[in-house]
């Protein structure tokens, strides 16, 4: 039952985050949710959310917030001009995989990670700069290699803020040039059912964009 499983969401009260929380909220989970500020945060009253304060480059912080959970979610990104992604995934990976019951680890790359398509990574690389790009790239390399700790790739394709649709295109192909952009709703509804879903579980990860017509 999902009343019984716990999810520890990084940047939960991130773009992304606020969505997966939402769902998985109306959908009956429990939240660990890892934030920077607890004072700030919307469900802090919530019964069925521990909030926890800390910072995901610190591995301290990290093993706190992934003791005793059954699933780890990340939807962090680079802020701009801050390298976070490499460093906060390793550490998320190396908690993990300290725990007698080693969670599942859901974690968010980007298309053009892992030599998925240069045309993005160009993109990606003019918008966001050669340094947090290349953090992307440490990161999708970091997760893609473990070896001790299930977990799910995920590379989304152009984000967006629009409403939602329930539904998307996942692929293991690894060649992402030509796919739809997805609104934040609907990667918040992939990962909500890759939670209980093994199919995309483990190496190379798998590519996130918006449904076919």
């Amino acid at each position: 039952m999902n009343n019984e499983i716990t999810i520890t969401v990084f940047g939960a009260n991130g773009n992304l985050g606020s969505h997966f929380v939402n769902q998985a909220l109306e959908a009956g989970f429990k939240i660990k949710a890892f934030v920077r500020s607890a004072a700030s945060y919307e469900h802090s009253n919530n019964s069925k959310v521990e909030v926890i304060e800390g910072n995901a480059t610190n591995l301290g912080d990290v093993e706190k917030a992934v003791t005793k959970t059954d699933v780890v979610v990340s939807c962090l990104g680079n802020p701009k001009k801050v390298q976070i992604m490499h460093k906060s995934h390793e550490n998320i990976l190396t908690a993990a995989s300290k725990q007698t019951n080693i969670p599942k680890c859901i974690l968010i790359s980007s298309i053009g990670c892992g030599g998925t398509s240069w045309i993005v990574k160009q993109m990606l690389t003019l918008i966001g700069g050669k340094a947090s790009f290349a953090d992307y790239e440490k990161a999708d390399k970091c997760i893609n290699e473990e070896k001790s700790v299930p977990f799910v790739l995920v590379r989304p394709y152009a984000l967006t803020d629009k409403e939602g649709k329930g539904k998307y295109f996942v692929t293991k192909k690894q060649n992402g040039t030509f796919l739809k952009s997805i609104s934040r709703a609907d990667v918040a509804k992939f990962i909500l059912d890759a939670v209980t879903d093994s199919q995309w579980d483990g190496s190379p990860g798998v590519l996130l964009g918006g449904a076919k017509a």
